[in-house]
């Protein structure tokens, strides 16, 4: 099995190389500072004892459907090899090469990317304009994404598709679905009065949900939305 030695070995070069990168704990790197948003590298172990995989996320704390600081999200991708080094996909340990193809894969291939989208308003768009990617966002992102955004009349018609198809009186099925049910519940009102201050307070209040007492406090930033006239 991957070990967390294994892991932090693996990591450590890279974190000394980056500043804006943060190791908290459960194989992830946080590239900092977070707001509402995260931007995130996973080292996963596999079933294969002898490698580990690589993958980066983009994950929102502010979507009615999140419920921990964290998850995976809905947009990411593997990371694999580079071309001149066997492997693919896989990064086996007993491979020593990993070490300096790890870094420069990363900063070749993730941290540009994780870099240029700086703004809320940019890690939403790259999402939704992404075509390798925005197949997986569902109409709890999208709303979720409408409102930070401030695209209000769109946000009422998702909301409207949601509570004819999934709310509607359904008994939920666990404890994070009834949770879910109550956010949208809470956003009817301020949505078809086009109250941006209340939006803004849920979403504010889901955000902190999900990140007070967390291992990303320390790097959180309470920013603005851009439902509230910022980029």
């Amino acid at each position: 099995m991957t070990t967390a030695r294994q892991i932090k070995d693996l990591s450590a070069p890279l974190l000394a190389r980056n500043s804006d990168l943060v190791d908290v704990g459960k194989n992830t790197l946080w590239l900092t500072p977070i707001d509402h948003v995260g931007r995130l590298i996973l080292i996963d172990r596999t079933s294969d004892a002898g490698s580990c995989a690589i993958s980066w996320h983009i994950v929102e704390f502010f979507t009615p459907e999140t419920t921990s600081w964290f998850g995976l999200g809905r947009c990411g991708d593997r990371l694999g090899r580079s071309k001149h080094f066997p492997g693919g996909w896989g990064w086996r340990w007993s491979d020593p090469t990993i070490y300096e193809d790890f870094i420069e894969r990363v900063e070749a291939d993730i941290l540009p990317l994780f870099r240029s989208l700086d703004t809320t308003r940019k890690c939403l768009e790259f999402q939704r304009g992404d075509p390798q990617r925005s197949g997986y966002l569902d109409h709890y992102w999208h709303l979720g994404a409408c409102i930070a955004l401030g695209e209000i009349e769109r946000a009422r018609e998702l909301l409207s598709q949601l509570k004819a198809h999934r709310v509607g009186g359904q008994p939920a099925e666990s404890p994070a679905q009834q949770r879910m049910y109550e956010r949208l519940r809470a956003l009817d009102q301020p949505l078809r009065s086009g109250d941006r201050a209340s939006l803004c307070a849920l979403l504010a209040q889901w955000e902190a949900e999900n990140l007070v007492g967390s291992p990303i406090e320390p790097y959180w930033q309470r920013n603005a939305f851009p439902l509230e006239g910022v980029c």
